[in-house]
């Protein structure tokens, strides 16, 4: 392969392509540049419903493959080429055994073809990248080693697209196992983790940090009086203050019924932790003045080195607010 063809084709892979159709739409475009007048088309082997989809294209000479198209994949060329069945290059389409059956190849009149499955590492082929003239004779070994290199920058890209997927859909399972579908906030187990992680590193010295159990002050009445829907739209909305007000760094959790947490992580002493409940009350009365509901907080704060243990902070910080510590939400 010629030294510009390599160093081009580098330059194009040590790009960060911003998703995978990004990906295909340069490659398409530089594979375009560098043959002669003919259909170059990147499509889906979907084995599931047997269909083969154009996903992207470019170039003129075969406008029945156009990105959107849909063809059962036996009647694909790229189908046969990727099951290695027929060639990943041909002059003379019409005389090989395969392909001069194949109603596409008749109907468009492809003669030349040039093509490389792209396949992932455990060897599914999933798409192809192909190229389609009805002129004989126009793509050559070079062009196929082109295809071959774009392939598996494709198959690269669909990997990384995939394990990308793979981890969002992991850690939607894992925020749902371990947040309350009414407020999103964490549920108690996860936050208890959290503040045990926080309690060693102010015993190390490592940090500082301090701890507040905040409540809705009148959220029974409203239940009694209004019904449920109305108690839970309130408890929404003071779940909404606080995560609006806490740093990035800080840890909000809904650690029982009506009881919320905040670890304040790195807290610049308790004027800090004094400073974020008089924001955090303030921002509760401003949320609450257009309701009819007479709904207040009120909250304990603890320093986590002061206690023995994470769940003496905690239980004294629930006390604070309320005679007794509350049970866990359901």
């Amino acid at each position: 392969m010629a030294d510009r063809l390599v160093s081009e084709l580098a330059g194009l892979c040590a790009n960060r392509f911003v998703s995978l159709g990004d990906a295909v739409r340069s490659l398409l475009t530089f594979l375009e540049q560098e043959l002669p007048a003919g259909r170059v088309i990147f499509g889906e082997l979907n084995y599931n419903t047997d269909e083969y989809r154009v996903l992207d294209a470019l170039g003129t000479g075969v406008d029945a493959l156009s990105a959107g198209v849909r063809l059962p994949l036996r009647d694909s060329l790229c189908i046969h080429m990727a099951n290695d069945a027929a060639p990943t290059l041909t002059g003379r389409a019409s005389r090989d055994p395969v392909y001069k059956t194949l109603e596409l190849r008749k109907s468009a009149g492809i003669e030349s073809y040039v093509a490389a499955p792209v396949e992932l590492a455990d060897g599914t082929r999933v798409a192809s990248v192909c190229a389609m003239s009805g002129e004989r004779d126009q793509y050559s070994e070079e062009h196929r080693e082109l295809f071959t290199i774009a392939a598996r920058v494709i198959a690269y890209e669909w990997e990384h697209v995939t394990r990308e997927g793979e981890l969002r859909r992991l850690s939607q399972l894992r925020r749902d196992a371990t947040s309350d579908p009414l407020t999103g906030l964490q549920l108690r187990e996860p936050f208890l983790e959290k503040l045990e992680r926080e309690w060693h590193l102010t015993e190390r010295g490592v940090t500082e940090s301090y701890l507040l159990a905040v409540q809705p002050v009148g959220i029974d009445a409203v239940r009694a009086t209004s019904g449920d829907a109305v108690a839970d739209l309130l408890l929404k909305n003071c779940a909404e203050v606080i995560a609006a007000a806490v740093r990035r760094s800080d840890i909000a959790a809904r650690v029982a019924g009506d009881v919320f947490g905040v670890i304040l992580v790195g807290c610049k002493g308790v004027e800090g932790a004094l400073a974020f409940r008089s924001r955090l009350e303030a921002s509760f009365e401003r949320a609450m003045s257009q309701r009819p509901e007479v709904v207040n907080l009120i909250s304990g704060i603890e320093k986590l080195g002061d206690a023995d243990s994470p769940g003496e902070a905690l239980q004294r910080a629930e006390e604070a607010v309320g005679p007794e510590p509350v049970g866990a939400a359901g």
